[in-house]
């Protein structure tokens, strides 16, 4: 394949935004449109990131012939529905997570795969970022002998988001939202745990800050694993001074610790403030560190390229998150939340 790959991007705000960046410096692709249901943000989006053709529903964009591959950057909820209706219109199909918000739609993007034949890319941007990648060589090498206890989290101070509000916009609170992060990366690292135990907030007033949010803002999982392995995965939304994402591996023969937001070699101390450290910083004053290339560091980039570069060598390529990956997931994140519903450990069957 010689032609530039064509991208039809769905979602105009910060997501379709941020992948957006990442494809204009991919030379062998072009973003030829986009799609959002305000005309406005559409024009915006186009003025910053094209020339490309904008559309204010899904159809039309995936009318386009010159659109080959479809990027969804939309809430939770049109995630499996886009998936199917992209791929049913001969489209391949890159998705952020979590999969879909309830397994029955989950299997219907599955299905859907399976019949069209197109190619279903699950945006898990942590088994691409470049420290994540290297603890999982070390890992795999026995730098640090048998993996037996690992620690995961994604946390910060609310999703802004009017759809991460509700349970059935979002398919739950913090665990499904950003704690999905982590159990995605530890399903790559170790494949599927046995059973888990889950311990949420209730929601709204069960909630420890955000009351006006129907899912949790507060989660926490034990995946246990066939060998006896244990890994502790967190989500929260009660997280100050920015986003705050870690893992740590605990082997036989060492330990591996990755601080994805704070691991910046730059130091900065500013008394007025500076316009941007990390993600959901809430200042900027005194002492910081501010992330130099997001879009390197959190694995964006390399995923927006490993995925182009399956799509450009059409089944040669084997890509390394897939639907089945984003379905394992999904039975991960609902098996939490009926172990916390019911008070037990839950196997996953």
């Amino acid at each position: 394949m010689s032609e530039r790959t064509g991208v039809g991007i769905v979602g105009a705000q910060f997501a379709g935004r941020f992948h957006a960046q990442i494809w204009r410096t991919l030379a062998e692709a072009q973003v030829v449109a986009i799609a959002d249901l305000s005309p406005d943000a559409c024009e915006a989006f186009n003025a910053d990131y094209g020339p490309m053709r904008t559309y204010t529903d899904l159809d039309g964009l995936l009318m386009d012939s010159e659109v080959q591959v479809v990027d969804l950057c939309v809430p939770n909820f049109l995630h499996a529905r886009m998936a199917v209706a992209a791929m049913e219109a001969g489209k391949h199909v890159i998705c952020e997570k979590p999969f879909a918000t309830t397994l029955a739609d989950a299997e219907l993007v599955l299905k859907a795969q399976q019949r069209t034949g197109a190619r279903y890319f699950y945006a898990e941007d942590w088994i691409f970022a470049p420290a994540l990648v290297r603890a999982e060589q070390i890992i795999k090498e026995g730098g640090i002998g048998r993996p037996l206890f690992l620690k995961g989290k994604e946390c910060h101070n609310g999703s802004h988001s009017p759809y991460a509000r509700t349970i059935e916009y979002c398919g739950g609170g913090s665990m499904i939202h950003v704690g999905i992060h982590p159990i995605g990366y530890f399903y790559h690292l170790m494949g599927m745990p046995e059973r888990v135990t889950g311990c949420c907030n209730g929601g709204l007033d069960g909630n420890f800050i955000h009351t006006d949010f129907e899912g949790e803002d507060w989660g926490l999982a034990v995946l246990h694993y066939p060998g006896g392995q244990r890994a502790v995965v967190e989500g929260n939304y009660i997280t100050s001074g920015g986003m705050d994402d870690r893992i740590e591996v605990y082997g036989s023969e060492g330990v591996v610790k990755v601080d994805l937001t704070f691991g910046s070699p730059l130091s900065v101390f500013s008394k007025p403030g500076i316009a941007y450290a990390v993600e959901k910083a809430e200042f900027t004053q005194g002492w910081t560190r501010p992330a130099v290339n997001e879009n390197e560091s959190l694995g964006y980039r390399d995923e927006l390229t490993h995925f182009l570069s399956c799509i450009r060598n059409n089944s040669a390529q084997v890509p390394a998150t897939t639907a089945e990956a984003g379905l394992a997931v999904l039975r991960i994140v609902d098996a939490i939340y009926q172990s916390n519903r019911e008070g037990r450990t839950v196997s996953i069957v």
